[in-house]
């Protein structure tokens, strides 16, 4: 990872600590810990619908990287609240159902969790969505540690 990105990363994760710090005093402030896995590889062709990434700009603010991130978490996903629901729809004679997503923040950096309504992952494994490739940016590999913070 390049110095600069060092710095950047940082940075924010001093913001983080301070963000953490003043919610827990008014909010409960969930942190989960996980561990960083491949996936089928079959993310990239889905978030590349325009059905999916349209409405994943107008309702997460962002259009994701064409990929997903996955994390093995040490327990379940509480997925009962702040569920931002994207549609299902049809293209190219083809379904695509709905999924639902979460707020989180990835070792301090904003994402979403979505659950696709066809998905079969275990309720503690997650698909990670962001508008840069986390892997990259954030320089993980398969089996490293994470925090995932839900916002």
């Amino acid at each position: 990872m390049d110095t600069g990105l060092v710095q950047i990363t940082a940075i924010f994760a001093c913001y983080r600590d301070e963000e953490i710090k003043d919610r827990s005093e008014s909010e409960q402030v969930n942190i989960m810990r996980g561990k960083i896995l491949s996936g089928l590889g079959q993310a990239q062709y889905f978030l590349s619908r325009e059905g999916y990434s349209r409405q994943f700009q107008e309702r997460l603010g962002f259009v994701p990287f064409p990929g997903t991130l996955n994390v093995l978490l040490d327990e379940p996903f509480p997925a009962e609240k702040g569920t931002i629901k994207i549609e299902g729809f049809a293209e190219e004679s083809r379904t695509f159902g709905e999924c639902k997503c979460y707020r989180i923040k990835l070792n301090g950096m904003q994402a979403a969790v979505v659950r696709p309504e066809r998905s079969r992952y275990p309720p503690e494994l997650i698909e990670v969505i962001a508008p840069v490739q986390l892997r990259l940016v954030l320089g993980l590999e398969d089996g490293d540690l994470v925090e995932v913070i839900i916002i």
